[in-house]
């Protein structure tokens, strides 16, 4: 799969920041380095949602509480 449309932009440049992948997000930090390494604002931007996401993904679930109700199934 072309990540590349035919405008010559990639689908995740047209996409809005809470929209991107995860993946997507790790493509647009890569490219930005290497050609607008000066943009801070969109670097700190997608660096942060990047963080975000990853350290959420990593987080264990937490065990319920102990004061919580049983769950019943019916």
């Amino acid at each position: 799969m072309n990540p590349w449309p035919r405008d010559g932009h990639p689908r995740w440049a047209l996409k809005p920041l809470y929209g991107l992948t995860t993946g997507e997000l790790a493509e647009a930090l890569e490219y930005l380095e290497k050609h607008h390494p000066d943009d801070e604002v969109l670097g700190r931007a997608l660096a942060g949602e990047f963080a975000r996401r990853t350290a959420a993904e990593s987080r264990p679930a937490r065990p319920p509480a102990k004061h919580a109700r049983p769950a019943y199934e019916s």
